[in-house]
C-alpha cells in the first residue's frame, strides 16, 4: 500500500509506542540489492560516501569509515535538524543511516520511526561510528524497498543514500566555484576555511565574491583589520565586461566599523580584487562615523558614481545624509567625498541640524523621465498625527549623472513625497512599507513590490514615469487569486531579461509564510522564487507561477541582491546570511510553463 501522507518522526510517535511489545525489528546481515529509488524532483545538493566528505550542509562533519555496503552511494546533503521532504518517483531501495537508538544520551534517533515504516536494519555491521568520536554519533543502517508515492520527512538526524541521480535537479558547483572551494580546504590561514568551504555551497552559488577572513568567534578577531563579517546591501553593475560589486560591511549589522566595500573582476566574475574601503570606519581600532547602503551609477561617458548614507551624528545607521565619490578610471582612484543636499520631508526631525532616516535599498536603474536613474526610498519617522515611528516609500530621480556633474552638484527630483508617499497601515505594527523594487512593464508602465509588516508584500503601479503611484494593494498570485505570505524581510523584484528590459517577464523572491500571532521579527524560512509573466488586461499586471524553492536555509535568507546580465545570462547577485557573497544565473528552468 502506498504512502500518500508526509511521514514525520513526530507524527509517528503520536499515535505509536516505541518497538517494545511489537516484536524485534527486521534485521539483515546483509545490504540489499537492486536500483535505487527514484526519487521526485526537487533542488538538492548530493555527495558520494566516502571517507572525508562532508556529510551535512552546516555541519564540518566528515565520514570516517564508512561500510563496505555504503562506500560509493549518492546521499542527500541537508541541514543536521533534517525535515527536508523527500517522496519516490519509482521503485527501488532506499538507505538511511540514523543513530542507534539503544546508547546513552542518544536523542536524535530516527531508528523508532524506520522500523515502523518497515526498514531493515542491516547488521553489516550492526554498529559503527560514522563521524566524530562521541558515542551518540555511532550508527545503524536501514534500507527499504520503497514504492513509488511513499514520502518522508525526518528529524534531526538521518542520512538518506542509495538513490538514483535520475531526475534530481542536482547542483554540482561549476569550475568558478570549484576553484574557490578547493582553495578554502587547502587555506591553513583561515580559521573557519572548511566550514566556509561547505557552506558556500547550501545556496548553489555561481559565482563567488567575497567570504569574510575574520573568524565567525568574535573573540578571535582582530580589531585592527577591517570587520568583515556582516555582509550587506550587496550591488554589482556591469560595464564593457567588468564588473564592479558594492556593498555595506561591518563585523555585525550596524557596529561601529560599518564601511562601504568595493570589488572589482576583470575576468567576467571568476576572480575578484581585494575589498577597498570607500568610506566609514576602517575597523573598530580606530572607528569613524557609519557608511551605509551605497547606490552605484555609471553615467553614459563612463564616470563611475557611488552615493550612500553618510551618518553624521550619533544617531542610528539610517539617520544620515547623503554622500558621494566618483570614479574616472573603473574605480582605481575616486575622488574626494561630498555631500548630497536633501529636500526634508514632513516625515524627517523637527530639528534641522538632525539629518533624516532614510535608505535606498536597491541600486537606481534608467527607468525615469528619459531614462534618468531612478530608485525606490525608504524613509523612516513620523508625521504629527502619528504617534508611533513608521516607515513609507517615496521615489528619487536623479537627473543630471549623465553630465557628469561634480557630486554636490548632482541634482535630484522627489517624487510621489509627504501625502503622496506609498504607506501601508498595519492594525498592529503602525506604517510599515518599504525597499520598494521596480521593473518596468512592456507598455511603459513602472510596477513597484514592497515589503511591510502587515505579513503581506504589497504592490503599486506608476502611469506617468514615477511622479504618481497608485494605492498599494497585497500581491496575489494573479487577480483575484491567492496572496503571498511574507514577514517583514526583503522582496526583491527584478525584469529576467536585465533590470531595465521591459521585457514581460519577471520573477521575486517571497518567504511564502508568515505567523499572523508571532511577534513582526520572526524567523523567514526559506525563500521562494516566483516566476512571472506581464498581462496588460489585468488589475494586478504580473501573474506568477505557484513557488519554486531558491534558498533552503532556515534561516538568513535576508536578500538584499542586485541583477545584472553577466555573459549573456541573468544573475541574481545576494548576501548569503548576510555572511558571503555570492551570485546566481536565474536560468531558463525558473520559467517552465510561464514563457
Amino acid at each position: 500500500m502506498q504512502q500518500t501522507q508526509w511521514l514525520t518522526l513526530a507524527a509517528l510517535l503520536a499515535g505509536l509506542s516505541v518497538r517494545t511489545g511489537l516484536g524485534a525489528p527486521l534485521t539483515a546481515k546483509l545490504f540489499m540489492e537492486g536500483d535505487g529509488a527514484v526519487l521526485e524532483r526537487m533542488p538538492c545538493a548530493v555527495g558520494t560516501v566516502e571517507p572525508g566528505a562532508t556529510i551535512f550542509m552546516d555541519r564540518s562533519f566528515v565520514f570516517h569509515e564508512p561500510p563496505a555496503g555504503l562506500k560509493g552511494m549518492l546521499f542527500l546533503k541537508a541541514q543536521i535538524d533534517g525535515g527536508k521532504p523527500v517522496g519516490v518517483a519509482k521503485d527501488g531501495v532506499l538507505t538511511v543511516i540514523t543513530p542507534a537508538p539503544d546508547l546513552p544520551g542518544v536523542a536524535c534517533s530516527n531508528a523508532a520511526a524506520l522500523e515502523e515504516l518497515g526498514f531493515t536494519w542491516v547488521q553489516s555491521p550492526a554498529l559503527f561510528q560514522l563521524f566524530g568520536e562521541s558515542r551518540v554519533d555511532q550508527c545503524r543502517v536501514y534500507q527499504k524497498r520503497v514504492k513509488a508515492g511513499e514520502r518522508f520527512a525526518f528529524k534531526k538526524w538521518a542520512v538518506l543514500a542509495g538513490f538514483s541521480p535520475e531526475g534530481l535537479n542536482l547542483y554540482r558547483p561549476n569550475a568558478r566555484v570549484a576553484r574557490v572551494v578547493e582553495g578554502l580546504q587547502r587555506d591553513a590561514s583561515r580559521i573557519d576555511a572548511l566550514e566556509d568551504a561547505q557552506d558556500i555551497l547550501v545556496n548553489r552559488p555561481d559565482y563567488v565574491v567575497f567570504i569574510p577572513k575574520q573568524p565567525r568567534d568574535k573573540l578571535k578577531r582582530d580589531p585592527s583589520k577591517p570587520g568583515d563579517t556582516y555582509n550587506d546591501h550587496f550591488q554589482v553593475i556591469a560595464r564593457d565586461g567588468a564588473l564592479y560589486a558594492f556593498w555595506t560591511q561591518a563585523s555585525k549589522e550596524a557596529d561601529i566599523d560599518q564601511h562601504i566595500a568595493f570589488s572589482k573582476s576583470a575576468d567576467q566574475g571568476a576572480t575578484w580584487s581585494e575589498p577597498v574601503i570607500l568610506a566609514g570606519s576602517p575597523n573598530k581600532q580606530n572607528p569613524a562615523l557609519l557608511a551605509s547602503w551605497q547606490q552605484p551609477m555609471f553615467s553614459t561617458s563612463g564616470r563611475l558614481y557611488v552615493l550612500w548614507n553618510q551618518q553624521t551624528t550619533s544617531r542610528g545607521p539610517h539617520c544620515g545624509q547623503m554622500f558621494g565619490s566618483y570614479s574616472d578610471n573603473c574605480g582605481q582612484t575616486w575622488s574626494a567625498p561630498k555631500m548630497v543636499p536633501m529636500q526634508r520631508m514632513e516625515r524627517d526631525p523637527e530639528d534641522p541640524l538632525v539629518p533624516p532616516s532614510w535608505c535606498n535599498w536597491q541600486r537606481p536603474l534608467r527607468l525615469g523621465d528619459g531614462g534618468q536613474y531612478l530608485v525606490g526610498v525608504s524613509r523612516h519617522g513620523k508625521t504629527a498625527g502619528e504617534t508611533n515611528n513608521g516607515c513609507t516609500v517615496e521615489f528619487l530621480q536623479y537627473d543630471n549623472i549623465d553630465d557628469n556633474p561634480e557630486v554636490e552638484n548632482i541634482k535630484l527630483s522627489w517624487l510621489s513625497t509627504n501625502e503622496k508617499v506609498l504607506k501601508v497601515v498595519d492594525e498592529k505594527y503602525g506604517s510599515a512599507c518599504e525597499e520598494a523594487g521596480i521593473v518596468k512593464l512592456p507598455d511603459g508602465r513602472l510596477f513597484a513590490l514592497m515589503r511591510t509588516g502587515a505579513g503581506y508584500p504589497f504592490w503599486s503601479q506608476s502611469r506617468d514615469g514615477g511622479v504618481t503611484w497608485s494605492e498599494p494593494k497585497k500581491l496575489l498570485d494573479r487577480d483575484g487569486g491567492t496572496p503571498y505570505l511574507h514577514p517583514r524581510s526583503p522582496c526583491p523584484i527584478y525584469d529576467w531579461k536585465g533590470p531595465e528590459a521591459a521585457s514581460g517577464l519577471y520573477f521575486a523572491l517571497v518567504h511564502n509564510k508568515f505567523d499572523f500571532g508571532a511577534n513582526k521579527k520572526q524567523k523567514r524560512g526559506p525563500l521562494y522564487l516566483i516566476a512571472g509573466k506581464f498581462n496588460p488586461t489585468a488589475e494586478q499586471p504580473i501573474e506568477f507561477a505557484p513557488p519554486t524553492l531558491f534558498a533552503e536555509r532556515e534561516n538568513g535568507n535576508s536578500f538584499y541582491t542586485s541583477y545584472t546580465a553577466v555573459d549573456g545570462k541573468g544573475t541574481l547577485w545576494f548576501p548569503d546570511h548576510k555572511f558571503y557573497l555570492l551570485g546566481r544565473v536565474i536560468g531558463d528552468e525558473w520559467f517552465e510553463g510561464v514563457k
